[in-house]
């Protein structure tokens, strides 16, 4: 007996232990159950940006751990004191709660457990007993069961989030209630997260569409501002083409490159009225399918009805057929060589001057390749008196161009006989001129050479002296030149021979010198070369060596080789000279000396050379005064 109520102890805390590691291992499940909910509900609301989206998903995660086909989650408005349905899902009701006022929510469960702020689990016998004891009233449809909980933010009650069956098999349990408390306390944190985050994306959505329109309307501005700017440019272009404009035609032709720019312009006339025979002219006329068009008179086409009108219109193919019908306009004229083109949009503007139609600018397209708009319609209104403008000032400069030509053409024709007169007598001053120019070049140039002559030379050379008597800047020198066997030359081969042989030299002289050293023929086979601006005596000296080298090189006269050669006398400046005639005398007397010693040599001039009448070579003095040269 004893040993069986033993055994029957050890069963009972056998049985005891089992219970309780049974619940323990249950409370265990739960908490994991629990914790992966809400690891879940915590990625939920990191995720979700939109209640929209939220709500489903709290549905969905809920009906994984219960059984929560019909859900519903309800939130208090404490400023309205108003009950708002953020989501509901139910079997029976769903279309009934669209017409359920939100109100109603507070006089039922959902309003019983808002006002108690504590869970409830609720079968129909316990429903049934609230309606009785008037706690609540009935809405809806009856579940057999409902379960709902509060949604606290710290101890304000927010809402409450309720599920409910219509299954009697399908009943909730306080472990269930634990589970969906458990969901409830944390759902609130998730719904202002996503409401926080709903609330950014809401923010950041109306900032960006702001933006946008702030950027809509920048760039509005932007382009009315950019046609603003191009429309101004066109309207100087257009101004400034009445003064720049070759002739008419260009000028027209550059108002159409300028509305070109503006708007489509490949089909477009200028039409001016004269009023004194009620004509139309067209200077410029292009398009596509049409050639230009003659000189008319008015008629009754829809140039003329802007005429008449006196304002722009645009006219597309609907408006055109009703003025025809109307009797406004005329058209369908169809002529045996071409058959009139009717245009689908036609714009065209008065050419305004103080209030008076002086013509029409008109641009159309055909088969609705482009339609023109009211901008554009006022573009060209505001443009057309700019170019009436500018046509009138430049028919005003054509006209007066006109009438300037003619005046100088009369003119012209008026005074060809005195310009002919003119002509005839400068004509003869120039006539004169140059006879006075070969006069004086013949009086002061050797005929034969064209040097300087003497008369020439001597009048340089006082003029030289007189600038040194001013300031003495520079040296001057005289090469007195003959020619030696000259006169054999002359007698042997003629005076022809001579005379080349002459002209030679005097080209030989010109090489050996400067440009600004001056070369003269003083007659038969004297030259005279004047060196101004010199800087030492070596270098007079270089020039009489290149003179004497150049003249003993021999002459081709005739197949003849003619050997010849040159003596030099040298006069350098000095200020004791009076005159030139004395430097002159110098020179003709060294080159006298030079000549007693033999050709083909150099003396410089020496004061002792004038103390004897006539040249008397003696070789052991002269080399003390000359520097001679001998020919090779």
């Amino acid at each position: 007996m004893k040993d069986l109520t033993n055994r029957t102890r050890a069963q009972q805390r056998a049985d005891a232990n089992q219970q309780r590691l049974q619940h323990m291992a249950d409370r265990y499940r739960q908490a994991y159950t629990i914790q992966g909910a809400l690891l879940r509900l915590s990625e939920l609301a990191s995720t979700v940006a939109d209640m929209k989206e939220f709500y489903p998903a709290i549905h969905q995660m809920v009906a994984e751990l219960l059984h929560a086909k019909n859900f519903y989650t309800v939130l208090h408005d404490q400023a309205s004191d108003s009950f708002t349905l953020e989501y509901f899902s139910d079997e029976k009701d769903q279309q009934v709660i669209l017409q359920v006022p939100s109100d109603a929510f507070a006089s039922g469960l959902t309003g019983y457990v808002f006002r108690t702020a504590q869970p409830l689990l609720c079968n129909k016998e316990q429903f049934e007993q609230l309606i009785a004891s008037g706690a609540i009233q009935a809405q809806g449809s009856m579940p057999t069961h409902w379960m709902g909980i509060p949604l606290k933010r710290e101890q304000q009650v927010i809402g409450v989030m309720a599920i409910q069956s219509y299954d009697p098999e399908k009943q909730y349990t306080a472990q269930d209630l634990e589970v969906f408390g458990h969901l409830g306390s944390h759902t609130v944190t998730a719904i202002d997260r996503v409401r926080s985050r709903e609330l950014l994306e809401q923010t950041v959505r109306e900032r960006t569409r702001q933006l946008q329109r702030t950027n809509q309307e920048l760039q509005k501005e932007i382009k009315e501002r950019i046609a603003a700017e191009k429309l101004q440019s066109s309207l100087y272009r257009i101004s400034e083409l009445s003064a720049c404009s070759k002739n008419m035609q260009s000028f027209y032709h550059d108002i159409h490159q300028v509305l070109c720019e503006l708007m489509y312009a490949e089909n477009c006339y200028i039409a001016l009225l004269d009023a004194s025979d009620n004509t139309l002219s067209f200077p410029f006329y292009r398009d596509q399918y049409t050639p230009a068009a003659p000189k008319r008179p008015l008629g009754k086409g829809l140039t003329e009805y802007i005429i008449r009108r006196g304002e722009a219109a645009l006219i597309d193919g609907a408006a055109a057929t009703q003025l025809n019908q109307q009797g406004d306009i005329t058209r369908g004229m169809v002529t045996s060589l071409r058959t009139t083109r009717y245009s689908t949009s036609w714009l065209g503007a008065p050419l305004l001057l103080d209030d008076e139609v002086i013509g029409v600018i008109a641009l159309q397209a055909y088969d609705y390749k482009y339609d023109y708009s009211e901008q554009e319609l006022k573009i060209l209104r505001f443009v057309s008196r700019h170019i009436a403008v500018a046509i009138q000032r430049k028919l005003a400069t054509e006209q007066q161009r006109k009438h300037q030509e003619d005046l100088e053409r009369k003119v012209f024709e008026r005074t060809r006989e005195l310009r002919q007169t003119n002509l005839f007598l400068r004509l003869q001053v120039e006539e004169r001129k140059k006879i006075e120019e070969k006069l004086f070049h013949e009086a002061n140039h050797d005929a034969l050479t064209g040097l300087a002559n003497r008369p020439r030379f001597l009048q340089l050379l006082q003029q030289q002296f007189r600038q040194r008597k001013r300031q003495s800047d520079g040296r001057l020198a005289l090469l007195f030149i003959d020619l030696d066997r000259f006169k054999a030359i002359n007698d042997s081969l003629g005076h022809a021979c001579g005379d080349h042989y002459l002209i030679e030299t005097s080209h030989r002289l010109q090489q050996a010198v400067r440009e600004h050293d001056v070369v003269a023929r003083l007659g038969g086979d004297e030259f005279v070369v004047m060196l101004t601006d010199i800087q030492q005596q070596l270098d007079v000296e270089e020039v009489a060596d290149r003179i004497i080298e150049s003249v003993r090189q021999p002459v081709l006269i005739e197949q003849q080789q003619v050997l010849s050669g040159a003596s030099i006398g040298i006069a350098l400046y000095h200020t004791d000279y009076q005159d030139a005639d004395e430097m002159l005398r110098d020179a003709d007397a060294a080159m006298y000396q030079a000549k007693s010693l033999g050709s083909n040599r150099f003396v410089i001039f020496t004061a002792e050379m004038l103390e004897v009448n006539a040249p008397k070579p003696d070789a052991g003095s002269k080399m003390q005064s000359c520097r001679e040269v001998q020919a090779g």
